[in-house]
């Protein structure tokens, strides 16, 4: 909401504005398609690209209108730069066996044509960054710098901001605690101040040592036009149907004019020479605009030859998978899925909301893999409207976090009563033929783990599509959070939650919990780490045998017509026969329990109804990093056992 309500706050403003920014008949086309993140050259003569799989990095001369693919290996695209020197500079990715990614910088000269390695492949995050007086291409073990003094320049990584100045000293700063991550972060041209952009604030412009100073509002992608101005894209949120535009902004907040059409969803906004360039989000057109406004003055490029150095950087570490998790939705906005529902255990409607479970589902995973030696980064930790990031903010983050794979978490519904469950997982890319490397077989890993879960009742396989043949969107449209997103990745709808029963499963929280520990075992899988954790799971449902579900008004599937037991004590033993665990089963109609983080055992469960009056006795195996599954049944004639002494 309170995006929405700047930005129409900023639209009533360019209505009343008095001043024509954009230059009469200054619109010009560059590209006519496939021009994504769009770089021009210092002295606008030249135009960088990249299509939206980034595996091809695309130069054209603007004076002769000639082009050629200068890269076209390891996905050149979308993390690249001109330097004030007229080379490109630009980082590369290699997926290892172990499923690892490592990136290279380089460094091409249009003047000579020749290419060359400027930095060696490491793990982790490799940016390319302009400075003051030059390029570096920042990684976390070495560094690369376009010459011997390429001056102050400043960055980010999660929610810090690091702030390099002219003799190389860095300094961390966390200008904004609330944020989900900080990102986008620039030197104004005279060196001043920082601006930045907050996942939740949007634009933020602080000083030197990281006292914000302007807030402009919910705005991406920022650059500096000059001292005074700046041009960014519009926040459209978590959503496929909000268009967006690119805007300039004044420090003092008394300018907020659109330079981009209404009509033409203006994306990756980028300033060189006075000139503005931007994409159009679909078709990838290049569209060029000049303001009538004095520009920044170039920057006073630096004599020296390139060269890498080791750093210590604090938050770099082993060699280990790092995974990006991304929870769906966000705050219970227009674009999350809110389904009442009566569930006869609470006595009471309870309300899903998708973003509710797919937050659980995420935090459980990052526990999870911690816990099994891996790093992990999310989109967020709270269920708020300002938790609703934009596609491009989520993107952004993926890649400022220098993880190995995407993985982005979500349930599904048909919107029909004819209703199904199943695993279904999406890349992007064709069916069978991802855009990524290690997209498809990280897939194919997770789904086939969540199809293990006998908790759940399936009404067919799983399954592992690409979102370019799965949806009708259009010609390579896609899924918006795998656009633009070149690490290998996935969206994982876990299961479809208008399908009852499995909605109310999704209300208990260790439910969640067992779907994100089904997701870890394939994402060891995918990473051959199968064996790096020793305990296990016992998880299943418990039923009425003889007593059929009454309150469904869709079909259900197999054993989902039995009414699920509530309330019921289960306590577990292990092989020495001393009690490890109590689980006391919800009252919302599902019947799950689980049992986590068990080390490798034989376990006795026993089930406990009514006056806590023993019914089934039965023996169960915990199994290293697997998940055991024993589903009950208890009929309404069942007479108590007698507790052996």
């Amino acid at each position: 909401m309170i995006k929405k309500l700047f930005m129409l706050l900023c639209l009533l403003c360019a209505m009343t504005a008095t001043a024509q920014v954009v230059k009469p008949g200054s619109a010009r086309t560059l590209v006519d398609s496939c021009g994504f993140f769009p770089q021009l050259s210092p002295d606008g003569l030249w135009l960088l690209y990249s299509p939206t799989d980034a595996t091809q990095l695309m130069l054209k001369n603007l004076s002769t209108g000639t082009e050629k693919v200068i890269a076209a290996k390891d996905y050149p695209g979308f993390d690249v730069i001109f330097g004030g020197d007229g080379k490109v500079y630009y980082v590369t990715q290699a997926r290892k066996k172990n499923g690892l990614l490592y990136r290279t910088g380089h460094c091409y000269d249009p003047a000579t044509g020749k290419d060359q390695v400027v930095l060696k492949a490491q793990h982790g995050r490799v940016q390319p960054l302009q400075a003051a007086h030059g390029v570096v291409i920042n990684g976390e073990k070495q560094v690369y710098h376009s010459n011997s003094k390429v001056g102050a320049y400043a960055y980010t990584r999660g929610t810090s901001l690091y702030l390099v100045d002219e003799k190389g000293v860095t300094r961390s700063m966390q200008p904004d605690r609330t944020s989900n991550g900080l990102l986008w972060a620039s030197l104004s041209p005279d060196g001043t101040r920082v601006m930045f952009e907050s996942a939740t604030r949007g634009i933020l412009i602080c000083d030197l040592n990281g006292q914000i100073i302007n807030e402009l509002g919910p705005f991406l992608m920022p650059c500096w036009y000059n001292n005074d101005y700046i041009v960014a894209m519009s926040n459209a949120g978590n959503s496929l149907i909000n268009g967006s535009r690119i805007w300039l902004l004044s420090l003092d907040g008394r300018v907020c004019e659109p330079i981009s059409p209404e009509d033409e969803r203006a994306v990756q906004p980028m300033v060189a020479s006075g000139k503005v360039i931007y994409t159009i989000q679909y078709s990838g057109e290049v569209k060029q605009v000049e303001l009538n406004l004095a520009p920044a003055a170039s920057p006073v490029m630096a004599s020296g030859k390139g060269k890498s150095q080791k750093v210590k950087d604090p938050v770099s570490k082993k060699d280990v998978p790092r995974v990006f998790i991304n929870p769906g939705h966000g705050g219970h906005d227009s674009d999350d899925r809110h389904i009442p529902t009566w569930v006869i255990g609470a006595r009471d409607t309870l309300h899903y909301y998708e973003s509710n479970s797919n937050l659980t589902k995420g935090l459980a995973l990052v526990e999870i893999l911690e816990n099994k030696g891996y790093e992990t980064a999310i989109s967020r930790t709270t269920n708020t409207t300002e938790d609703d990031l934009d596609l491009f903010e989520i993107v952004a983050l993926a890649a400022n976090s220098g993880a190995d794979i995407f993985f982005a978490i979500h349930s599904n519904a048909t919107g029909t009563q004819n209703r199904v469950n199943f695993p279904l997982g999406l890349y992007r890319g064709w069916d069978g033929k991802p855009a990524v490397e290690g997209s498809l077989q990280l897939s194919e890993a997770v789904m086939r783990n969540l199809y293990l879960n006998d908790v759940a009742v399936w009404s067919h396989k799983e399954r592992s599509r690409g979102d370019w043949s799965f949806y009708d969107w259009g010609y390579r449209v896609g899924l918006g959070v795998l656009r633009y997103n070149k690490l290998p990745g996935m969206l994982s709808e876990g299961s479809f939650h208008d399908y009852l029963p499995e909605r109310e499963r999704l209300f208990c929280d260790n439910y969640c919990w067992l779907e994100a520990w089904n997701q870890s075992i394939g994402i060891d899988e995918y990473f051959g780490r199968e064996g790096k954790f020793k305990n296990g799971v016992i998880a299943g449902a418990v039923r009425w045998e003889d007593t059929p579900r009454r309150d469904q008004d869709q079909r259900v599937f197999g054993e989902d017509r039995l009414k699920p037991l509530n309330g019921a004590l289960l306590r577990l033993y292990n092989s020495r026969g001393v009690l490890a665990r109590i689980y006391t089963l919800d009252n919302r109609d599902n019947g799950v329990f689980v049992f986590t983080n068990l080390p490798k055992d034989k376990y006795k469960l026993e089930l406990y109804y009514g006056n806590e009056d023993l019914y089934i006795t039965t023996h169960v195996k915990a199994k290293s990093n697997q998940t055991t599954y024993k589903n009950l049944k208890m009929k309404k004639d069942m007479k108590p056992k007698k507790k052996k002494k």
